[in-house]
């Protein structure tokens, strides 16, 4: 059994041929014999156009079973809170887990959130819920509670789903978009105020410190992946749990990051295969 992982392709801002790189996916994916592909989150700035494309490869696949998480981009436009956390879409992987057969394999999804714990502004929770919506890319999503309140949501969703693999006994690959623990995040040199009060705003929005301490409370736990930094990283183990972050990311001009590579070769190169 073959499973890959990916994420951030944000295929509208690198503007993408939508309908070729399907195909392209598809054929890899087949040629690999992969049997489960995760993307877990930013694949547009648009659910719908995400939920669609999703549909279109996984009808192009007739091996592969296509799982997808939905990231803050894919939040931005064509879906409600209500959506996100309730679609009726077999391959949308929110808050549900599949197990796979002839192992003691589990693997959970869930989209995640932040609560500015990795900011020093984390009890500030007004003053950093203003600079969101004058700054941040997040700000035209609605939703019913703060965002604290709403990752608490994320860790009770979370804690249920491990508690019930504890209860069966299985062996846990856990899925989110946003960054589960610090040793995730790059450590820039800042060279004033004003610009050490900008990267502790934007490090509010990155993700939560709370469920990376959840998942250490659980032995179960092997392996996380996430997506939302694009930066590339390699893998950091904390205690027993390995993180990776195969985010595909945004190809920048002048960049030289991506180095001349289209974005099907860079999906290929970030994109994880393991044999479970």
């Amino acid at each position: 059994m073959k499973i890959a992982v990916s994420s951030d392709l944000h295929l509208d801002l690198n503007h993408a041929d939508v309908a070729e790189i399907i195909t392209q996916q598809a054929h890899y994916l087949t040629r690999q014999e992969i049997d489960h592909y995760f993307f877990v989150g930013d694949a547009f700035n648009d659910f719908e156009q995400t939920r669609v494309y999703f549909a279109e490869l996984q009808s192009q696949l007739p091996i592969t079973k296509v799982h997808y998480l939905a990231g803050n981009h894919d939040m931005l436009k064509g879906g409600t809170y209500e959506q996100l956390e309730n679609l009726d879409d077999d391959l949308y992987f929110h808050n549900r887990f599949i197990d796979i057969p002839q192992t003691n394999w589990r693997i959970i999804g869930n989209n995640g959130w932040y609560d500015y714990s990795f900011s020093t502004y984390e009890s500030n929770v007004k003053e950093v819920a203003k600079w969101k919506r004058a700054y941040w890319v997040d700000r035209p999503i609605m939703q019913p509670m703060n965002d604290p309140e709403r990752m608490a949501i994320v860790l009770d969703q979370v804690e249920e789903a491990l508690q019930q693999a504890h209860n069966q006994q299985k062996q846990v690959i856990f899925m989110t978009h946003f960054a589960p623990i610090r040793e995730a995040l790059s450590h820039p040199l800042i060279e004033s105020a004003r610009r050490e009060r900008m990267w502790e705003m934007t490090t509010a929005m990155l993700g939560s410190r709370h469920l990376g301490a959840l998942l250490a409370k659980f032995p179960e736990v092997k392996a996380v992946f996430y997506g939302h930094l694009h930066y590339a990283q390699p893998l950091i183990t904390v205690g027993n749990i390995e993180y990776r972050n195969q985010a595909v990311g945004v190809r920048r001009k002048n960049s030289g990051e991506w180095e001349g590579k289209s974005l099907l070769d860079q999906w290929i190169d970030r994109l994880y295969i393991k044999k479970i």
